[in-house]
């Protein structure tokens, strides 16, 4: 993510700050197809790894289950943020989760500053969720110990965020080299670790680009990344082709019996479970539908084409054949403007069965998400609720109280997931404050 784009992880969703539509990416100045293209591969990394796929997965399930946790008869009045036995298993969840994500940024100072700091050595922690959610598990988190000359020494957690974001910043800055440097942390820390671990691996940035891209194929990238970086060490592993390196990464999880094909076969399957459960009204079905074929099509692309990726970095061109290919298959997310004009490219072949699809059902997932477990209020769609046509009223109550528009005749996005969750018939306090009384 930066300044100029931001992609919403696991809720399939890219915003660029432009006034330009975003319907043909061909057409988009440099810079702003710059940001949609950085943007675009952290989608591909979401729904075509395990690492991107555990996320959504147990993104829509933690919802799933907090909505199911509150939806008895019985339970008449709801405090929020919710409290108890659910809640508190998904915020342990969230924070694990947070661990394997890593860090971003240097805590404590500026970008500026953090770009003085330096790898001086790696520590390997023991976590106790790991061999609680992953018993044959050897994992444990990657620390970063940094130092800077007349500065406090840092440790930087490296994992999932450093890894996507440094494959990011690989592929912005080899098609689109006049856009702004981002810093060092999280964009570049991945060289430099391989830089401080196996300079020899970096004769080709294709190879780091190949092993971020091989180590999100695991659950804790972070660890598979220092582990097949370390394995290549001790092999003398030098590739010809970037596509040995993915080859070796394959090898490696076969040897450590690690069976990702088969992880996002059931991360797959899960997911497909799951919405069926939170998009059950047949006005959600088409959204439904697109977020199930987005994952498996995302799936299926790893299995049969596990160079897919790979070969889009390798191209002369941002839009080539190798990434057309993938783009046609895979469609783009949800893609919004500064201006709240929004597209959503269909998986081709798709097009002309998903004609009322609205991915901004997504957003309202992750919206109530926000609600319920810390008590946000104000919706996050109201810009594009004012530039879509067929929009209801954009007023006060959606910056305030968006649940009492579930009491109008037609409503809006977030009030038909209310009312479908029957939370219209609860009491709801934030914070001890009583703020809807239940309707019956």
């Amino acid at each position: 993510m930066s300044q100029e784009g931001k992609y919403l992880t696991s809720f399939l969703e890219i915003y660029v700050n432009t006034q330009q539509e975003l319907n043909n990416l061909a057409e988009l100045q440099p810079e702003h197809q710059g940001t949609y293209y950085h943007e675009y591969l952290h989608y591909i990394q979401d729904i075509t790894t395990c690492s991107g796929l555990s996320k959504i997965w147990h993104c829509f399930d933690g919802f799933r289950q907090l909505v199911a946790s509150i939806q008895s008869q019985e339970i008449t009045d709801v405090e929020v943020p919710l409290t108890g036995e659910t809640a508190d298993l998904q915020k342990e969840n969230r924070k694990f989760h947070e661990t394997i994500r890593g860090s971003g940024q240097i805590n404590g100072v500026t970008p500026e500053v953090a770009d003085t700091y330096r790898i001086v050595n790696v520590e390997l922690q023991d976590d106790a969720r790991i061999p609680e959610l992953f018993p044959d598990s050897s994992a444990q988190k990657i620390m970063l110990n940094l130092s800077s000359q007349g500065r406090n020494d840092k440790v930087f957690t490296f994992g999932e965020a450093a890894i996507s974001e440094t494959m990011a910043y690989l592929i912005e800055r080899k098609f689109y080299p006049d856009l702004n440097q981002l810093p060092k942390y999280p964009y570049q820390v991945a060289h430099d670790f391989v830089e401080f671990c196996y300079p020899e691996l970096l004769g080709n940035h294709e190879n780091l680009f190949a092993l971020c891209d091989i180590s999100l194929l695991h659950n804790l990238p972070g660890w598979a990344f220092y582990q097949i970086m370390n394995e290549m060490k001790k092999s003398k592993f030098t590739p010809n082709d970037s596509r040995e390196v993915v080859n070796y990464g394959y090898q490696f999880y076969e040897t450590i019996k690690w069976d990702f094909t088969n992880y996002m076969r059931i991360a797959d399957e899960s997911v497909q479970h799951i919405s069926s459960q939170l998009f059950q009204n047949p006005h959600f079905g088409q959204t439904k539908l697109l977020l199930q074929a987005s994952i498996e099509r995302g799936r299926i692309l790893r299995e049969s084409c596990p160079y897919a990726v790979l070969d889009i970095y390798k191209s002369d061109t941002a839009l080539s054949h190798s990434f057309f290919k993938v783009f046609d298959f895979l469609g783009g997310p949800h893609a919004i403007n500064f201006n709240g004009d929004r597209v959503v490219r269909v998986p081709s072949g798709l097009d002309m069965i998903f004609t009322n699809v609205h991915p901004q059902h997504f957003r309202v997932i992750w919206q109530l998400h926000k609600f319920l477990t810390e008590g946000e209020r104000s919706c996050s769609l109201q810009k594009i609720c004012l530039a879509s046509n067929n929009s209801v009223n954009v007023d006060d109550r959606c910056e305030d109280f968006p649940w009492k528009r579930a009491q109008d005749d037609m409503g809006c996005p977030y009030a038909s997931f209310w009312a479908m969750y029957g939370f219209h018939l609860k009491n709801f306090y934030l914070d001890g404050n009583l703020i809807q009384q239940a309707i019956h």
